[in-house]
């Protein structure tokens, strides 16, 4: 429970003097509690919502939480579209969600792992913009955001050492390997596990958890994302390799279709690479 406190404190910037009261119910998916009340002029369900949000499981464990990021919710027709608007500009809330209603609303990788039981929704309602004050607040947001990439980016990349730069992507071998005469040329069938994740650590995709095997042909459109394919070529069967994508290496300035991975967002995979049969 002092660590649900902690991240709550973290996405709020408000520390909770008393307990925070017992939940309310809102409909037959949905309860809520307040954690620190906004302004009391009603939201218009024809505007988009500007929110910070972090997913957790109701022992409090994080399963979905990007730091400082904003989220642009447009109108919509889900419960939870009812359930956002019901609120008001600066209200700091807790839902208690049934874990499928969020898994059809949201995309998140740790999340999506099942669709039992209920999730704890932490929200903060940062703003409300009609559809020309939500584009230009899109367009702030994410060059903000660009320049913070890039910040962040090059203090993580001062971290490390032994780290090889090929075309703007970043490479550290985690094992090299001398047994292996099979390199990753173009037309080569390449199986290999990876693990997903971001500069702060959040995982955002793991294949040891997926329990498969991705297996694909390297030089082949549309298979995997750019700056991974940059990486991964000359390398041999056996290695493990970190892989560090700039964002206009990666998921660019749109994001990952799936909304698991923001827009702007360096991503980072540990590659291990199983076969590659030439």
């Amino acid at each position: 429970m002092k660590l649900l406190v902690y991240l709550l404190s973290l996405l709020f910037v408000t520390a909770c003097q008393e307990p925070a009261p017992e939940y309310k119910i809102h409909s037959s998916d949905v309860a809520y509690k307040y954690i620190q009340l906004g302004n009391d002029e009603p939201l218009l369900h024809s505007n988009d919502l500007e929110v910070r949000l972090m997913v957790l499981s109701e022992e409090g464990d994080t399963l979905h939480y990007v730091q400082n990021y904003h989220y642009f919710l447009e109108p919509g027709v889900s419960a939870l579209d009812t359930v956002f608007r019901s609120f008001h500009v600066g209200d700091s809330i807790l839902l208690k969600v049934n874990r499928s209603l969020v898994n059809d609303y949201f995309k998140f990788y740790k999340v999506l792992q099942s669709n039992a039981g209920k999730v704890l929704l932490a929200m903060k309602i940062v703003n409300e913009h009609n559809f020309e004050e939500a584009r230009v607040a899109k367009l702030a947001f994410a060059s903000a955001r660009e320049v913070q990439e890039q910040l962040q980016l090059n203090n993580y990349l001062s971290s490390l050492s032994g780290v090889d730069t090929i075309d703007g992507v970043y490479c550290q071998v985690l094992l090299a390997t001398d047994s292996s005469n099979n390199r990753v040329r173009y037309g080569s069938e390449i199986s290999i596990h990876y693990k997903g994740y971001f500069m702060d650590g959040y995982v955002f995709d793991n294949t040891y958890q997926k329990s498969i095997t991705p297996t694909f042909t390297f030089g082949r459109e549309y298979q995997i994302i750019e700056g991974f394919q940059t990486a991964l070529s000359g390398r041999k069967e056996g290695e493990r390799v970190k892989i560090i994508l700039p964002s206009h290496h990666a998921f660019g300035e749109k994001g990952s279709l799936a909304g698991i991975v923001p827009p702007y967002t360096a991503v980072i995979y540990d590659v291990n690479i199983i076969k590659v049969i030439n």
